[in-house]
């Protein structure tokens, strides 16, 4: 397994618009997403970088990050244009790295090797999907050998690799997603964010919805899927950066969406479900052994109470219901500390879980 990289870098994003690319996907509406609708100025990021490093200090790890468009895809002048404050940051040591998002069709070996030259350390690939027939239901235009090709030319330029999935994009099943998955492992990715499909308005899902011919994913699918990916991913060494939309203030208001699993908090939401699962799993497995349970007490670590117990106690209500005839008990552990090792006594037998 490779050492997953701790990302601890601060970054200072950029939102580019959607210029760059040549497709308008069918879950696409990227000023929405973003908040942003006109192109950033190069003034404003060159005044950005100065503000932040002066207020937060020069201490740790900067990173200039070009996020929502596709980068590599824009015309080589404005790309060079955009990157300039960057580029003098970067050789000036006021930044550590560059990073930039772009789409899978659009990287070169060559072009990769002048944005090394500039100071770009990190690129994130819009994979979104690894089903080659979902990829074209989803108007992407790109294939998964154009993904598979774009990892290895990142990889081996030295940069840091990062991918974005969507599960939940028209076609998925258990199946599609595992297969993702599974292929997902193979790229050596670095880093990921896992984008559960929100239906955002004026987007073509957001037609297909009203018309009855695509059905969103509800909060508990999207948490199942994106948990899964997650710790598969995990175990295969990739660093899962971000899962579920940045919450905005219009997303927290249910403006703008039609349907689909966004939750302000959706990644805590996930990592809910994950300790469910392993309490669950483990409540199981000692079932088959032992045959009857009669109490089960969880203790945890002070940091992991929400973790573990659940947003507004929702584990520790679902085994409630789920296994109503075992009398449970949730603990906060008597010392004090961040191993996240939580621990689990069925009828005096010790069980250690941990993600």
């Amino acid at each position: 397994m490779r050492k997953v990289k701790q990302e601890k870098t601060r970054l200072l994003p950029f939102f580019i618009p959607h210029i760059g690319c040549p497709y308008i996907c069918v879950f696409c509406n990227q000023p929405r997403i973003s908040g942003q609708q006109k192109m950033v100025s190069v003034d404003t990021i060159r005044k950005s970088i100065r503000e932040a490093i002066s207020e937060q200090g020069h201490k740790g790890q900067w990173e200039v990050a070009y996020f929502g468009g596709s980068f590599t895809a824009i015309p080589q002048e404005v790309q060079d244009t955009l990157l300039e404050p960057a580029k003098e940051a970067f050789q000036q040591g006021i930044i550590q790295g560059i990073r930039l998002s772009t789409r899978p069709d659009a990287i070169t070996v060559e072009r990769l090797a002048e944005l090394y030259e500039s100071g770009v350390r990190t690129i994130e690939l819009g994979v979104q999907t690894l089903e080659e027939s979902m990829l074209v239901e989803a108007k992407r235009g790109h294939t998964v050998e154009d993904v598979e090709q774009a990892c290895k030319m990142i990889r081996e330029q030295g940069m840091t690799l990062g991918i974005q999935l969507l599960p939940g994009l028209p076609g998925e099943t258990w199946t599609t997603l595992v297969n993702t998955a599974v292929k997902a492992g193979q790229l050596q990715a670095h880093l990921c964010r896992i984008y559960p499909v929100i239906v955002i308005e004026d987007t073509e899902l957001a037609d297909r919805v009203r018309q009855g011919s695509y059905v969103p994913l509800t909060i508990e699918q999207g948490v199942a899927y994106s948990a899964f990916l997650k710790s598969y991913l995990e175990r295969k060494g990739t660093q899962i950066i971000r899962v579920g939309l940045q919450s905005t203030e219009d997303f927290d208001a249910g403006r703008g969406i039609v349907g689909g699993p966004y939750a302000p908090a959706f990644g805590e939401l996930v990592v809910n479900y994950e300790w469910r699962q392993q309490i669950q799993q483990t409540v199981e497995e000692h079932l088959e052994v032992f045959g009857i349970i009669h109490t089960v007490i969880v203790e945890y670590p002070r940091p992991f109470t929400s973790k573990v117990r659940g947003l507004k106690n929702r584990n520790i209500e679902y085994f409630g219901q789920e296994y109503a005839h075992i009398e449970w008990a949730w603990k906060q552990k008597a010392e004090d500390n961040h191993t996240g090792i939580v621990h689990v006594t069925i009828d005096d037998v010790l069980y250690s879980l941990g993600l």
